[in-house]
């Protein structure tokens, strides 16, 4: 019987166990994108456990730029984490694969840490291996960290 469940489990489309669908409209920056739901509602979604520069930071247009290669006009799910402080929904965003971890593997983002600690480990790991192969921002041996940035450019 467990079998038979793991089946459908697996068998069911990624859009049944997604909490948002629908179709990117706007890319705001490198970690937050605006989702058209059914309805005509739109949902702005911040990318869950990562942190991409500033728009007006080295790298800042690049990683939109690269979050607009993967996500613009194409349907998505989000996997949502509940809302910051500023009404976003927070997310893990598929296309059908993770846009959260493609941006981090990519270069174009850091695994996010809250107070300095990292709140996704899956995402160090890919941040690390990004690092070590030098891609994207990791490219830059001066790369600033966003938090670091927002802090010192307010």
């Amino acid at each position: 019987m467990k079998f038979k469940f793991m089946i459908l489990l697996i068998a069911l489309p990624l859009s049944v166990l997604a909490d948002i669908e629908g179709k990117v409209v706007r890319i705001l920056d490198g970690d937050t994108l605006d989702v058209l739901q059914e309805g005509n509602k739109i949902s702005r979604i911040r990318l869950e456990g990562i942190d991409a520069p500033e728009k007006s930071q080295p790298y800042g247009q690049r990683s939109r730029q690269m979050l607009t290669m993967l996500t613009a006009n194409k349907w998505v799910n989000v996997k949502s984490h509940g809302s910051d402080r500023y009404s976003r929904i927070l997310g893990e965003v598929y296309s059908p694969d993770s846009i959260n971890e493609k941006m981090i593997t990519t270069g174009m983002a850091w695994a996010y840490r809250y107070h300095g600690k990292p709140t996704n480990e899956k995402y160090v790991t890919l941040e690390n291996k990004a690092r070590s192969e030098k891609k994207g921002i990791w490219s830059d041996p001066n790369a600033v960290e966003p938090w670091k940035w927002r802090r010192d450019n307010k």
